[in-house]
C-alpha cells in the first residue's frame, strides 16, 4: 500500500462500506529559495518594449510635481 500512495494514489479505507480513512502522501516539499536558473525560467521570454516607452513617456524623468507624501 506504502509504493501506491508514493506514486501518488489515495487508498479510501472503509469500514462496513463506510468510508473511514484515507491514506494519502504528503505534499511535495516546496523549496526555501530558487537557483539562478530557475528564476530566469520563470521570467516572461520576451520583453514589451513598446510598454516599456509608453511607460517611459508617461512618467517623464522626475516625480517633483507630485509634491511631498504624507
Amino acid at each position: 500500500m506504502l509504493a501506491r500512495v508514493q506514486s501518488r494514489e489515495e487508498i479510501v479505507m472503509k469500514v462496513n462500506g463506510i468510508p473511514t480513512a484515507k491514506l494519502a502522501a504528503f505534499p511535495p516539499a516546496r523549496k526555501s529559495h530558487l537557483t539562478k536558473a530557475e528564476f530566469l525560467a520563470l521570467r516572461p521570454k520576451t520583453s514589451d518594449v513598446t510598454l516599456a516607452r509608453d511607460i517611459a513617456a508617461f512618467t517623464g524623468d522626475t516625480t517633483d510635481d507630485l509634491g511631498p507624501i504624507l
